[in-house]
């Protein structure tokens, strides 16, 4: 309706100007044919028979000057008012055609006064016809509107009544739901796509939220289940100091193992909370990695590896200091427990990027995403040791630091073996 109201009202506006226009253009005709008309009368006179009254333009010439007022005329009750004239012919002309229906011109010329009349009719006949025309282009366009309204309002509908089904059913718990979005380029594409997107992101968070509690579940399901024994064993066998410590020895090392797990969670959770960034500043790589070779050297080859250093144009580089070392230690920790005897294992720094390398088997590449995950082991038994949280905190210290953390190949070999690596920006 109201899109109907608009048309209309530029219609009229341009009706409106169309006229002034028209009649502005018919006025400087008038004023053209009158000087065409004045010349010839100072030539050879007014001669009626070289003017005859015609549908479309009247000519008369009145010899009583000032008997009309000069100017244009278009009034509808607007007379010749010519001494002598025949007053009711020109009624009765007038009657037929309709009053109002001619504009005139009045002016002086050699002595009298010169009129010259143009019909109206055909600025009735063409703004009557452009009022018919906009009237039905209006009425079309109305009706196109309203089909077209009708139509995207109807699919606009189905398309939020899609995204509105999908939400209720990933509310009651169907991840598989989808929106599936038309790919028409438009906002509400768009948010079909953010809606898919979040509950595909939503689904892996819980699918990793479902492996983590079975995961976290199996890990102290273990050492809970060899404490117990551990603690059934020293109670029937208390007559037997020696067996009755053995056993209280173990019981203690299993008890240690479960508050292990627990701390990396909290040393996780505490990580990623972000309270670590006050500890920030400026770290030399070079030194750092030399400092942690210092530490674990004797470590690595006791356990039948060897411990390397390679440091290429290290740059300063804002840190905790604490943290680093940890994130070190871990890859060093975990690179010991996944490789066979004779590894080597490199701390390896180029510019402001620190890492560690081994020759050992590697991890397949279609990996490298999970084994960052708390609790994710490749060895799917899960009976070798550690709680599979180790390169998880190093992930979380790599993201407390903005350093982006990338898994590949040991670039030295021709294949295989492990190459960790996080990327630091530079000191400000």
């Amino acid at each position: 309706m109201a899109f109907l109201v608009l048309i209309y009202t530029a219609g009229f506006i341009a009706m409106l100007q169309f006229e002034a226009e028209f009649q502005k253009r018919i006025e400087d005709e008038l004023t053209a044919r009158f000087a065409l008309v004045n010349d010839d009368l100072k030539t050879v006179g007014f001669d009626r028979a070289r003017y005859p009254p015609t549908r479309m333009e009247r000519i008369e010439f009145n010899e009583q000057p000032d008997d009309i007022r000069n100017g244009f005329h278009n009034q509808l009750n607007f007379g010749w008012g010519i001494a002598g004239n025949n007053r009711g012919a020109d009624d009765e002309w007038q009657a037929a055609h309709g009053l109002g229906q001619w504009m005139y011109l009045v002016g002086p010329s050699i002595g009298g006064q010169l009129i010259v009349g143009t019909n109206l009719a055909r600025q009735d006949d063409f703004l009557d016809i452009m009022l018919r025309t906009m009237g039905l282009v209006g009425l079309g366009a109305a009706l196109a509107a309203l089909g077209l309204g009708i139509f995207l309002g109807t699919r606009t509908q189905r398309r939020i009544n899609a995204i509105s089904s999908t939400l209720e059913e990933v509310g009651a718990g169907d991840l598989t739901a989808r929106v599936a979005a038309l790919r028409t380029s438009d906002d509400l594409d768009d948010l079909s796509h953010q809606v898919d997107a979040t509950v595909t992101q939503l689904d892996a968070l819980m699918r990793q939220t479902r492996d983590f509690s079975a995961n976290i579940a199996h890990d102290l399901k273990t050492p809970l289940a060899r404490l117990r024994i551990r603690l059934d064993r020293a109670l029937t066998a208390q007559e037997n100091e020696d067996a009755s410590a053995e056993n209280i020895e173990a019981a203690i090392a299993q008890t240690d193992q479960i508050i292990a797990i627990f701390d990396a969670f909290l040393r996780i959770a505490k990580l990623e909370s972000g309270a670590a960034h006050a500890a920030f500043e400026a770290v030399h790589p070079g030194e750092l990695v030399e400092e942690v070779a210092d530490i674990y050297e004797a470590v690595v080859e006791d356990s039948g590896r060897k411990l390397a250093v390679e440091v290429t144009n290290p740059a300063i580089m804002q840190g905790d200091r604490v943290l680093l070392v940890q994130m070190l230690a871990n890859l060093i920790e975990n690179a010991m427990r996944h490789t066979p005897n004779g590894t080597k294992i490199a701390l390896i720094v180029d510019g402001t990027t620190i890492g560690l390398s081994d020759t050992g088997p590697g991890i397949p590449q279609d990996e490298y995403d999970r084994i960052t995950q708390p609790l994710y082991r490749l060895e799917k038994s899960r009976t070798t040791d550690g709680a599979g949280l180790g390169l998880s905190l190093v992930k979380t210290i790599a993201n407390l630091h903005h350093a982006e953390l990338v898994f590949s190949e040991n670039p030295s070999l021709p294949s295989g073996g492990l190459f960790v690596r996080a990327m630091f920006n530079k000191a400000n």
